[in-house]
């Protein structure tokens, strides 16, 4: 069987099946549940390196474990220990002697083998990646979005909510093809039509000095990014509404952003080829980006998050 390749900046200690060992030696069987009719749930994590540059802080940790939970719960997956994440994630940066800005994503899986009626047996792995910007935030870049005809699934099809791996493969179609016409990515639709969510972020509308993303209701995914905004443009004074969205309300928008845990945040410059009015100064948007970042940073942690020490080199040695 071929080795998994590893990305230079995947580290390579991870957790799995209760150990820390190689990140190539986490794997599941072809016939695993979670590889048969994909049960599998996961999160995405951030970390990091504090202001004062003294410690680690792992952003939102809380709330994107109690998420993890939720999922699990609806793909009837029993919980493997996910209480003692916070704990695993210590360990993976002091093991992998972490300084920097990172990316946590524990994963729950259907291990065992099984018929589609089978009951899952969980399998937790979590592993840890070296992350700082995405191109959009560090070159400064502002993305071509396409509005995909492609749909989110409904609700009565399949739970918004849960973040299980299934979710992505329809949007990792719309992706590819919006990709494939010169687009950077791209914004699916929900069942009614409306503005729903792009493949792994949520999307936001500046229009006359108000913030506007879909509701939770247009098949959103409860992204914790996205709370997080809307709690920061409370904070800015900025006017935010969750609602319902057409075409014609993003081709008419001053300025527009996708965000999530993973890509942070990317400032949009077309929709459809329709340019944004206030796409390259982006007032609104980078108030929020810089307060995020503050954020992020603080040395102080705020009630859903965790500061970890800086580990010590010669200490795992």
């Amino acid at each position: 069987m071929p080795t998994p390749v590893r990305s230079s900046k995947t580290f390579p200690l991870c957790h799995h099946d209760g150990a820390l060992v190689p990140w190539e030696t986490a794997t599941l069987h072809a016939a695993s549940l979670a590889l048969r009719y994909a049960v599998s749930v996961f999160e995405g994590i951030r970390i990091y390196r504090t202001a004062d540059g003294r410690g680690l802080k792992v952003l939102e940790l809380h709330p994107h474990l109690d998420r993890l939970a939720a999922s699990a719960g609806m793909m009837w997956l029993p919980d493997p220990g996910i209480d003692r994440i916070p704990d695993i994630i210590a360990e993976l940066v002091a093991q992998n002697v972490v300084t920097d800005d990172a990316y946590v994503r524990p994963s729950i899986s259907a291990g065992n083998p099984g018929e589609l009626g089978q009951a899952a047996q969980p399998l937790l792995t979590v592993t840890i990646t070296a992350q700082g910007r995405k191109t959009w935030l560090a070159d400064d870049r502002r993305m071509k979005v396409k509005l995909s005809a492609w749909q989110r699934a409904h609700d009565l099809a399949f739970p918004s909510a849960a973040k299980n791996i299934s979710n992505y493969a329809g949007a990792r179609i719309a992706m590819l093809e919006a990709k494939s016409q010169g687009f950077d990515n791209v914004v699916l639709a929900n069942a009614d039509g409306y503005l729903s969510e792009a493949p792994t972020a949520i999307l936001f509308l500046v229009k006359n000095g108000r913030l506007m993303t879909p509701a939770l209701s247009e098949g959103v995914l409860p992204s914790i990014t996205r709370a997080l905004t809307l709690d920061i443009a409370a904070e800015l004074g900025i006017p935010a509404v969750e609602t319902r969205l057409t075409r014609a309300d993003a081709w008419t928008a001053d300025e527009a952003f996708l965000c999530g845990t993973g890509l942070e945040y990317a400032l949009i410059g077309q929709i459809d080829g329709h340019v944004l009015k206030r796409a390259d100064a982006a007032p609104i948007s980078q108030q929020i980006i810089a307060r995020y970042f503050e954020r992020a940073r603080d040395i102080r942690a705020a009630a859903g998050d965790l500061i970890l020490p800086l580990p010590d080199a010669a200490a795992v040695a």
